[in-house]
């Protein structure tokens, strides 16, 4: 018994890992085009959406995939949320928090 729960929180701990270097990987910028100082902070984005798959905010410009789905566009952090959702976008919009 005590294998198996450690073997399961081992691949839970192994999968948000996995996510978040996908996350990183996927959100690292490239050298700053704005001709900044050295030095400078970026300015915050000033739009910003949700990935409905994990939740996470991102920029639409630095988005790494879009789908298109019944007339509005989803944006994901990650190859792993993009494909999460194509592969059945009912299941992941019904989880998402119902707006009042």
């Amino acid at each position: 018994m005590r294998i198996i729960v450690t073997a399961v929180a081992f691949l839970v701990m192994f999968a948000a890992f996995s996510h978040s270097l996908l996350r990183a990987e996927n959100s690292m910028a490239g050298p700053s085009q704005s001709g900044g100082a050295a030095g400078q902070q970026a300015q915050p984005a000033k739009t910003t959406v949700v990935d409905p798959v994990c939740g996470m905010e991102i920029d639409p410009a630095k988005a790494a995939g879009k789908s298109e789905y019944k007339g509005k566009t989803y944006f994901f952090c990650s190859d792993h949320c993009k494909k999460t959702f194509d592969s059945n976008p009912e299941a992941v919009l019904d989880k998402q928090p119902k707006k009042k």
